[in-house]
Order: structure tokens, then sequence, then C-alpha cells
């Protein structure tokens, strides 16, 4: 009876700890859902409301780098293009990255894309993300003319897939910067033209909990591009050699690829089309009423976009 008693008395505390650590991983799983529920809900409403943006700069990129092929293939021949000082750095840069091991192409690849996401996401009053871009797709034009004419059409093929083994996740990242980036800018510049013209007391409730919700939505899309650009950079090191091997020896494979990735561009581009046209709509009046000499506080917006497109423009060609 003793040892029975002596039993339960060590059982009982034992029993006592068992639940209250069920009752703990019960608590830490309710707030472990709610928190990822929250960080969904938050997530796909940044989304969705920049949905527009992220439709546009996706479509733009798209059409500037076929744009830009045809442009190098067209205009040039062979040795006019090999000539061209864009293409003499393109090599050299080609030469430094080239002779990097696996983990120092990484180390380069979070250096350089983790900072120019940086850029980006502090520069959107200037529009940096969107110009910045369509110069990327510009040079991707470039590039892809530069394996034709030195190692003909199937690496051409080979390099423009291999572009996007990593680039489903840098490339998707940094549109989606680019997208909330223009959308922030455009919504802040046009809030200052209302403020401008109308006085900063005049500024309502409602507009500043905008203002917020464009800000928050912007740190959620700025989390999210800088974790897709980091998580391309160990891909584009390792995994995306191999990949050009495999699509050397199989073309169709290449092909494939290419057209799963346009695939789902054009579902991106899909969800937020219908509100980008609408909004192309709407710019394209406030451009006929200024070219008119009327003006709205909104066509701040357009002002500094083309304004500072331009000047980013400039500044990367000079």
């Amino acid at each position: 009876m003793g040892f029975r008693a002596d039993l339960f008395s060590i059982r009982k505390p034992l029993l006592e700890v068992t639940f209250a650590g069920d009752g703990l991983l019960a608590r830490f799983n309710q707030v472990f859902s709610e928190t990822m529920g929250s960080l969904k809900h938050a997530l796909t409403g940044a989304l969705g409301r920049n949905a527009p943006a992220i439709s546009f700069i996706i479509l733009a990129f798209l059409i500037v780098t076929v744009l830009s092929t045809a442009y190098f293939l067209l205009a040039f021949n062979r040795e006019q293009f090999l000539n061209l000082p864009q293409v003499k750095e393109y090599d050299n840069l080609l030469e430094n990255v080239t002779g990097m091991d696996e983990w120092s192409r990484t180390k380069f690849y979070w250096s350089n894309n983790l900072r120019i996401a940086g850029l980006y996401a502090i520069s959107f009053p200037f529009y940096t993300g969107a110009a910045s871009l369509l110069m990327t797709s510009h040079q991707i034009g470039l590039a892809a003319v530069y394996n034709y004419h030195l190692y003909g059409p199937l690496v051409l093929l080979n390099f423009i897939s291999i572009i996007f083994v990593h680039g489903i996740l840098e490339l998707t990242g940094a549109l989606i910067l680019g997208g909330a980036s223009l959308r922030l800018a455009w919504k802040l510049w046009g809030y200052l033209g209302h403020a401008l013209t109308a006085g900063w007391g005049k500024v309502t409730r409602k507009r500043k909990a905008a203002i917020r919700q464009h800000l928050t939505d912007y740190l959620i899309l700025i989390a999210l591009g800088s974790l897709l650009i980091a998580l391309a950079a160990p891909v584009e090191a390792y995994l995306s050699p191999s990949a050009s091997v495999l699509f050397l020896i199989s073309p169709t494979l290449a092909i494939l690829f290419l057209a799963s990735v346009l695939l789902f561009y054009a579902a991106i581009i899909r969800v937020g089309f219908r509100p980008m046209l609408r909004r192309a709509s709407s710019v394209l009046e406030d451009l006929g009423e200024l070219a008119s000499g009327r003006w709205k506080p909104s066509h701040l917006s357009l002002l500094m976009f083309l304004l500072f497109s331009l000047l980013t423009w400039l500044g990367l060609l000079v």
C-alpha cells in the first residue's frame, strides 16, 4: 500500500507537468496559427492592392526585353554590335563573375542584388525601381544578342532559359519591389499635390489612414521581394550552371521551361490587368489635360514620374 502511494505521489506531478505542457503547446499552436493567418491576410491584401502596378511593371519589362533584343539584332551587324561600348562593359563583367567559385558567386549576388533592392526601396519617391527595371530588361536584350552573335541560336535559347531558372525568384522579387515602389510614389506625390493645393490642414483623416496603409503594404512587399532575391542567389550560383547543360542537351526542354515561365507571368499580369487598364486610361486623360494647360493636384504624380524616369534613364545610359 505504501509503495502504491509513493508511486501515485511521483506520477501526479508528472501528469501535471504533462497537462501543463499540452496546454502550452496548444496555446503556441493557436498563437502560431493566428499569426500566420494575419501574415497571410496582410500579404494577400498588399499584393491585391498593388496588383495593377505589378502587372504594369511585368508587362513593360517583357515588352522592353523583346524590343531591345529585336533592336540589337536588326540595327547592327555582328562586328558593329561587338564593338559597342555597352557590349565591352558586359564582357568585362562576365570575366569578373565567371572566375569565382559557387560560394563566392553566391556572396557576390547577395551583395549586389540586395544592395540594388535596398536602393529601390529607399528611393521610391524618384521612381528609381521602375525605371531601373526597364533598363535591366534593355540590358537583357543586349546580353541575349551577345550570346547569339558569339555562340549561335541554341546558346541564345539556353541563355534566356537560364535567366529564368533563378529569375523566377530574383526577377519576380525585383518586379514586386518595382511595382510597389511605383504605386507608393504615385500615391504620395498625388497626396502631396492635394496638400500643396488645399493646404496641409485639409489632409483628411481618411487620407492619412490611406497613407499608412500604403506604407504598410510597401514594407510587406519589400520583405517579400528581398526574400525572393536572397533565395535566388544560391540558385543562380549552384543550380543554373547545371540547368544550362541540361538545356543545351535538350533545347525542347528549354522551350517548355520558357513557356511555363511565360504562363506564370501571364497569370500574374491577369490578376491586375483590368484595373491596370482603367488606371492607364486615367493617366492618358491626365496627360491630355496637362498638354492643354489644365492643372489638377493629381497631375503632380505624372509630372514626377516623367521627370525622374527621364533622369534615371539618362543617368544609366550616359
